[in-house]
């Protein structure tokens, strides 16, 4: 004979009321679950194809462009400023615009040379401890050679 009895096993097993109750909880369970992915996977369509439709304009107007060509960009163009400048500029004749490629801000020049000489004297100036240094240098001076040698070192 052998170690192993099967016909208990097969006793055991008898279902019951509350299997089928467990499965039906389940089944619910599952629908729900079902039910809730589907409304999440709608909302994050939407979001997405606003988001989509907003990026697409924004790079629109930043190129000075009307907007309304955001309905002729097709679907498989990624919604970013460089790629809708791409197809942008790719379809140009064919919407009648034509678009700078260099564009050049509305600065004026002498704002210009003002934001330059600033920047040349932030670079070239003096720093507190060099300058207090420079200073201790001229009142400890004994000679006159001296406070010409620390005048010409020091660009004063």
């Amino acid at each position: 004979m052998s170690n192993y009895d099967y016909e208990d096993e097969d006793e055991d097993f008898t279902p019951s009321e509350n299997s089928n109750d467990l499965v039906k909880q389940l089944r619910k369970a599952a629908k729900q679950k079902d039910k809730e992915l589907q409304e999440l996977k709608s909302q994050f369509e939407s979001l997405n194809k606003a988001q989509r439709e907003r990026t697409i304009k924004d790079a629109l107007a930043a190129r000075g462009v009307n907007q309304k060509i955001a309905s002729f960009i097709p679907q498989d163009i990624d919604p970013t400023e460089e790629s809708v400048s791409k197809w942008l500029e790719a379809n140009a004749d064919v919407f009648g615009i034509t678009l700078e490629q260099n564009q050049t801000t509305n600065v004026d020049p002498e704002q210009v040379a003002a934001y330059k000489r600033m920047t040349n004297t932030a670079e070239q100036g003096m720093t507190p401890e060099r300058g207090a240094d420079t200073m201790s240098r001229l009142m400890n001076a004994n000679s006159k050679e001296e406070l010409d040698t620390i005048i010409r070192e020091s660009g004063l």
